[in-house]
């Protein structure tokens, strides 16, 4: 696949183009020309791609090999270009800064040393420049040569299709498998009791059949969520460790009992008389003599399944749910008391309805594509798998015409007999725009199941280069216009959405994947090793590392022309980290260990020696460097060097400190050192304007002079020093879209409230500390604000002179230790679009707290508000209210709803009890909703993609989220 690597050097040679350095130095016009050349071969290359799908000959595989060969000679000498441009800049910046102790003589030299080397550059660009169009040429004499046969390809029509917002989302479970989804769902309730054993109830299929996607709304169903007082999903993906499952599911099952006493031996028997680990003891303990429901997700071995089953008790009506792709025979030992379900494929009928939804929405179909018998042949070609409809579907979608359809068609049939299903995925691919191509490969650097952020995708997809401006919109916009254009077709999945209805977890389904994986390893856009060592590092240009169970893989000393390293390992849980919470293990491999044997260090090793990172000295090129679960606590101060690069990423290690030389990577403009022990860098860092998203821990602000105007991301910093409305760093980034801010004095507020008038683009705000400022819920500057998460007493909430509060876009509130009011809860109360409300710890000063209005909420939840005795919901008040929690708040014991609350689904309450057997006496039809919990649990976790096992790679950014989820694991559609 030629189209990505050449479309990615048109872009690159663009960017450079336009920039002064070029026009400086009188090479822009061979530029240019050079860019023209490669515009005119890239069409070539489409069509070629498009022709090798088939029965392509060997010499147009040949001249497409070598296309990208001359593109990537293309890439090489630009980024050479502007890496000797790059390096002139910043000896001429570093020279001015210390223009005080140089004399005016060495001013010349340099001067001189400058213009030499310019000389030197432009010369040493136009001979490459010059060879790349002799190989040009005789790529084009080699095609008349040998008649290799490319018409360049064809420009389909587009348009936008009015569709209903919820459109991606699977309803095809209430239709096409409404029967199989009320026997599962009588099959785990059994209101009849007649199944009073630990049932397994199986759920078969192929891959796409639709198990993940039967199993999660049964998972999420309000009746079976209030039958089961424990629940876990439990993703399977192959190729990890045992006890990789374990922690996975002890991490969702302990946040919802109480702790258990620790055990002073650390080996313990369980019963059976089988040794087991503590983890393994606990989570039987968790479970047992407790109704729960566990869902075991993608099971691809019988030894997972009779592993997994011995650490899961026998507890009278519990349920484990299993979707397979095994088959019958494979699995009937599991449960003989109850037959698995195995899903058909969808009749047409059902494959039709599918079909209309995702191409049309709400919109009725025209008559005419019925009539010219197009369903009856997405039915032929899909056979009725529902992965292959929609992907079908995103294809189509798009298309203006009956007579486009035809031809995809007629792509996908020969001699009238419809091709194999996987041709859906390869025209689905070569139908992309160019500039999703390389966006939708990126999806195999990273492994099968993973479910992704995506905010951290986008801006590595920016870092990369593959996002392209518009006029009036952020780079940041566009891509997640491009990630939009993805889910659109059916090739991305939308796995959760957070209150404002936007997309916040993306997965790819592993059918996809697999065919991602094998084009990005087949096209050199993408190297992917897991326990493999890399064979030729001279000529891998991006990497991804994806280490199972093995702790080794040699890294060599040197990748000359790597561009983007991305690396994603086992969590330590006994690093260090400022958080200083357990963190949750990961499913892939060791890269402690990887980095350890990588430089010859040994496994006993003091920590303190683990820096790793010895080849960034010999790869230049780098624009990508994403490292998570690395150990170590220092890179190296060659990072500096590197002066093309736009993301570093150190996340989930041991990392204390940042070299001083990180001030040189003028082009930097994502810096995620999350879960590390990094607190501060140097000031010269704050200069690079280049700067988007910076993301940390608790790392010190420092005054900066430079105006960051592209800064939309500012999360986990504290402020260093005193502030006024003069000297407050936060003044120099006004563009920000999201800010998160810990350790605020009463000294930072006027000055803080000062800098929040200037920020009219912030969606997201969370503010810690001991005193907050509050005019954020009057200043009109706030009126694009979607979350507000404020942990800290409101100065001056109650004398706020504005009768109302303008944050017309607000969709979640969280106030922890605020001190809020009645009046203050009444301004609230208007809020159109207020969706999630949480009121924490002191955060309610009086004892009654009547609710009116707030005619969205959907989710409300009190923990620990200690001052509370009443709680009323007015007539009229909540209407949409679908989930109440209320934790640990000991004085409550009223809770009287006027209004009916016809959207209830759910009253979870902890550690209450007085106030349920009040409920009880007073309102039958409000006790039958509640749910009694043994330990909080966050309210959203079942808005979407339930039970996921949690890392923290992401926070809220860009588009807003509502709860931090993390990158997790998933199967089968």
């Amino acid at each position: 696949m030629a189209d990505a690597g050449v479309t990615g050097v048109v872009a690159k040679l663009g960017e450079l183009a336009a920039e002064e350095a070029t026009a400086l130095l009188r090479v822009d016009a061979e530029i240019r020309a050079l860019r023209r050349k490669l515009a005119y071969l890239q069409a070539l290359v489409r069509g070629a791609d498009r022709q090798r799908r088939g029965r392509a000959s060997e010499l147009l595989l040949l001249w497409l090999r070598e296309t990208r060969e001359v593109a990537f000679e293309v890439e090489d000498a630009v980024d050479e270009f502007h890496l000797r441009v790059e390096a002139c800049r910043l000896g001429a910046r570093w020279r001015r800064r210390r223009r005080w102790w140089w004399g005016w003589h060495r001013d010349a030299v340099s001067l001189v040393q400058a213009l030499t080397t310019q000389i030197f550059v432009r010369h040493g660009l136009s001979n490459q420049i010059s060879k790349i169009n002799e190989r040009i040429e005789e790529l084009n004499q080699n095609k008349e040569t040998y008649q290799i046969e490319s018409s360049p390809s064809e420009i389909w029509s587009y348009a936008s299709v009015e569709v209903d917002p919820e459109w991606y989302e699977d309803k095809y479970v209430i239709g096409s498998r409404e029967s199989e989804f009320a026997i599962l769902k009588d099959l785990i309730i059994n209101k009849e009791g007649d199944i009073s054993h630990r049932a397994v109830i199986s759920i078969l299929g192929e891959r796409g059949i639709g198990k993940t996607t039967l199993a999660k709304k049964l998972y999420n169903d309000p009746d079976i969520i209030k039958h089961f007082e424990v629940h876990a999903w439990v993703c399977l993906p192959p190729h990890i460790r045992f006890r990789e499952y374990i922690e996975i599911m002890y991490m969702q099952v302990s946040s919802q009992v109480p702790e258990t006493p620790e055990e002073n031996d650390s080996t313990i028997f369980a019963p059976g008389n089988e040794e087991t680990t503590d983890m393994e003891f606990k989570l039987w303990q968790n479970l047992e003599n407790r109704r729960y429901l566990v869902v075991l997700d993608g099971l691809v071995s019988i030894s997972d399944w009779n592993s997994l089953f011995a650490v899961l008790p026998d507890t009278n009506c519990s349920r484990i749910l299993l979707t397979t792709h095994l088959n019958v025979k494979e699995i009937n030992h599991i449960d003989p008391q109850i037959a698995p379900i195995k899903l058909p494929y969808l009749d047409e009928k059902h494959g039709e309805e599918l079909f209309c939804q995702r191409v049309f929405g709400t919109i009725e179909p025209p008559e005419i594509y019925r009539s010219k018998g197009y369903y009856k042949k997405v039915h032929s070609i899909s056979t009725g798998l529902p992965l292959a409809i929609t992907v079908l579907a995103g294809i189509l979608r798009s298309k203006l015409f009956p007579m486009e359809w035809d031809v995809i068609f007629e792509q996908l049939e020969s001699n009238g007999q419809p091709k194999p299903v996987r041709s859906i995925w390869y025209l689905a691919f070569d139908d992309l725009p160019h500039y999703l191509k390389s966006c939708f490969l990126y999806f195999a650097s990273v492994s099968e199941n993973v479910i992704l952020y995506p905010d951290r995708l986008v801006r590595l997809w920016i870092a990369e280069g593959f996002v392209m401006p518009k006029k009036a919109e952020t780079l940041e916009d566009v891509g997640f216009d491009y990630l939009k254009e993805l889910v659109s077709r059916g090739l991305v999945q939308v796995m959760e959405k957070d209150a404002g209805g936007s997309i916040k977890l993306v997965a790819i389904h592993n059918l996809l994947h697999a065919f991602v994986e094998s084009e990005a390893q087949d096209s050199s856009f993408l190297e992917i090793h897991h326990h493999a060592n890399v064979v030729n590092p001279n000529a891998v240009r991006r990497l991804a590392i994806q280490n199972y169970v093995d702790g080794y893989v040699h890294i060599p000393n040197a990748f000359p022309k790597l561009r983007s390293l991305l690396c994603d390992f086992a969590e330590d849980q006994r690093s260090s980290s400022s958080s200083g919470e357990l963190q949750p293990q990961s499913l892939w491999g060791n890269l402690a260990e990887l980095c350890s044997r990588a430089c010859g260090i040994s496994e006993n090793v003091s920590s303190n020696t683990l820096h790793g990172l010895h080849f960034l000295q010999g790869s230049r090129f780098l624009r990508v460097v994403d490292l998570n679960g690395l150990k170590m606590q220092k890179l190296p101060d060659v990072i500096g060097n590197i002066i093309h690069l736009r993301y570093l990423g150190i996340r989930n290690s041991n990392l204390e400190e940042l070299p001083s030389s990180i001030y040189k990577l003028d082009n930097l403009q994502t810096l995620d050192v999350r879960k590390t022990n990094v607190g501060k860098t140097v000031d010269e860092f704050w200069d690079i304007e280049a700067l988007r998203h910076v993301l940390a821990e608790k790392m010190l602000l420092p005054d900066c002079s430079v105006p960051l105007n592209n800064l939309m991301t500012l999360n986990g910093v504290v402020p260093c020093s005193l502030w006024d409305e003069k000297n407050c760093p936060l003044n120099n980034m006004i563009y920000l879209r999201s800010l998160s801010m810990s350790g605020i004095s009463a000294a930072h507020t006027t000055a803080l409230s000062a800098a929040l008038r200037k920020m009219e683009f912030l969606l997201y705000l969370n503010l810690s500390g001991e005193f907050l400022p509050s005019n954020m819920f009057t200043t009109s500057s706030m009126r694009r604000l979607q979350v507000l998460i404020l942990h800290g007493k409101l100065q001056g909430i109650n004398d706020l002179p504005n009768d109302r509060y303008v944050l017309p876009n607000l969709t979640m509130l969280y106030l922890h230790k605020s001190e809020v009011s009645q009046h203050f809860v009444h301004k609230l109360a208007t809020l159109p679009c207020l969706v999630e409300m949480e009121l924490s710890a002191v955060s309610y000063s009086e004892t009654t707290l009547f609710f009116d209005g707030f005619l969205s909420l959907a989710r409300l939840k009190l923990e620990k508000v200690s001052m509370l005795k009443e709680l009323v919901i007015g007539e009229g008040a909540m209407p949409m209210l679908s989930i109440i929690s209320m934790y640990d708040c000991d004085s409550l014991k009223a809770f009287k709803a006027l209004n009916g609350l016809e959207h209830l689904q759910e009253v979870a309450i902890y550690n209450m009890p007085e106030i349920v057997d009040n409920i009880k006496l007073q309102d039958e039809k409000l006790f039958s909703k509640i749910k009694c919990l043994t330990i909080p649990t966050i309210v959203t976790d079942r808005g979407g993609f339930p039970g996921r096992f949690v890392r923290m790679l992401d926070q809220l950014d860009h588009v807003v989220r509502v709860t931090v989820a993390s990158e997790s694991r998933c199967s089968d559609m």
